[in-house]
């Protein structure tokens, strides 16, 4: 495995972290990567990649006049990276003081106590724990992803600048207020980067290297993150010239498959929309593999109805008289329709061709299979619960106990997601650089649960 890997890695296994309650989650990153590569669900505004581009060129100005380090190493990413976090946040700062209110703020809690603390507290008053899974759940924990796929944004290592990550920084620069702009004249001489190098990163950028970032002209803020209200408008024209043949040159797949999202008139459902895909040639054709999205129909439609079996079991085990655990017939009779619907699924799978490339398909054929053999709703519900225990990764939610399940979590209130491959990500980012009209796509998208894993827990 790269060494590079562990710096974004979560501190959890991802499967705990995201959840993966069917062990899908193999399946569903199949198809994203054939569909969607170099992208990750929360790579969802275009603006931020020209935001990091310009955290990126500053804070490696400043990191290699620091001493620089080996960004083949944990430690040193690890340097690396604590020059560039502070701008992350202060660029929140900035969206927040601004009067924006939406958008992705990732760290916005932390961020507003440390304003309402008259920007006092160090490292934007998070705890040390806070401050360091930042580096996971901030911005360029989720943007990581597409600087290291596009060799046109950095040379591979998701660090060092490329051209088009220098022109892009070049353009928000010139963008902010003069006062808040940054020139490499400021970092030539009289800093003891010594001092500065002992976990004191943030205050050297609020105090000195970016001492203009906290605004005193109330206008022309520059760029900043788009608001959700306006996460379909296109970016600017600057911006898209450098953005959108990186994201979607003229023969890529992510081009592909948002001309055939963009094509998928009548759609009203995501399984709908994964049909299009499916059966578009110029799509499969782009990928250059024998039927590779074959399987993508009935993959989402048996792992959308399990899940919503899980969810109505969850819910109806969370909220019934009796404690702690539930009478396994009556969960199953409670939830009939929903498991019908699951074994009929099972059924669509089992008639499925072309999955021997398929990643993880035999989790996919075992619970296929149970569901094939159970013909009642407790012998469905039990199916149902022992692919969960065999192969649903991180925290179960439920287990069987002599004839009745009980609760193995608590209840937070909220429902887990589906698994998506990262569509909705890609179809905004396609909507900002106007490849194509994705306004259908999105609202099937939005509507059916979206890909976003989150990342604004501080």
């Amino acid at each position: 495995m790269n060494t590079s890997w562990y710096f974004t890695a979560p501190w959890d296994p991802v499967m705990i972290r995201r959840g993966d309650a069917l062990g899908f989650r193999a399946g569903a990153d199949y198809f994203a990567d054939l569909l969607a590569p170099g992208v990750s669900n929360a790579t969802s505004d275009a603006r931020w990649i020209s935001l990091l581009s310009w955290c990126l060129k500053w804070s490696h100005v400043v990191w290699q006049k620091a001493g620089g380090g080996d960004l083949s190493t944990r430690d040193g990413q690890h340097a690396r990276y604590a020059w560039m976090r502070p701008l992350e946040l202060l660029w929140v700062d900035r969206a927040l003081e601004s009067g924006q209110t939406t958008g992705q703020l990732r760290g916005r809690r932390s961020v507003e106590r440390w304003r309402n603390a008259e920007r006092k507290p160090p490292n934007f008053a998070m705890s040390p724990d806070q401050f360091r899974r930042y580096r996971q759940v901030g911005t360029y924990g989720a943007y990581r992803v597409i600087f290291r796929a596009m060799p046109e944004l950095t040379m591979g290592d998701g660090w060092t600048p490329a051209d088009t990550v220098l022109q892009l920084a070049a353009l928000v620069n010139e963008r902010l207020p003069s006062d808040a702009q940054l020139q490499d004249k400021t970092f030539e001489n009289g800093t003891k980067w010594g001092i500065w190098s002992q976990g004191r990163h943030s205050e050297y950028w609020e105090r000195q290297g970016w001492s203009g970032w906290k605004q005193r002209d109330r206008t022309g803020w520059g760029l900043l993150p788009t608001p959700d209200e306006n996460i379909g408008s296109t970016l600017l024209k600057d911006e898209l010239k450098l953005l959108r043949p990186v994201l979607f040159g003229t023969c890529s797949t992510r081009r592909a498959t948002v001309e055939a999202l963009a094509g998928a008139n009548g759609a009203s459902s995501h399984a709908d929309l994964c049909d299009v895909l499916a059966s578009s040639s110029a799509l499969s054709k782009t990928i250059g593999q024998r039927a590779p999205l074959a399987p993508l129909p009935a993959f989402t439609r048996l792992a959308d109805s399990a899940m919503e079996a899980m969810r109505g079991v969850w819910e109806a085990l969370n909220h019934d008289a009796e404690q702690q655990s539930v009478e396994l017939t009556k969960l199953a009779s409670n939830n009939k329709d929903r498991l019908d619907q699951l074994r009929k699924a099972a059924e669509d799978w089992n008639q499925v061709q072309g999955i021997d490339d398929f990643t993880n398909k035999h989790v996919v054929n075992s619970l296929a299979e149970a569901m094939k053999k159970a013909d009642t709703p407790n012998k469905q519900l039990r199916a149902l619960t022992a692919h969960h225990a065999q192969y649903g990764g991180g925290r179960h939610w439920f287990s069987e106990q002599a004839g009745k399940l009980r609760p193995e979590v608590k209840d937070t209130g909220i429902a887990a997601s589906n698994y998506r491959f990262r569509l909705q990500a890609l179809a905004r980012l396609a909507a900002q650089c106007g490849v194509a009209d994705m306004n259908g796509a999105l609202n099937v998208l939005s509507s059916h649960g979206s890909d976003d894993e989150g990342g604004d827990a501080l």
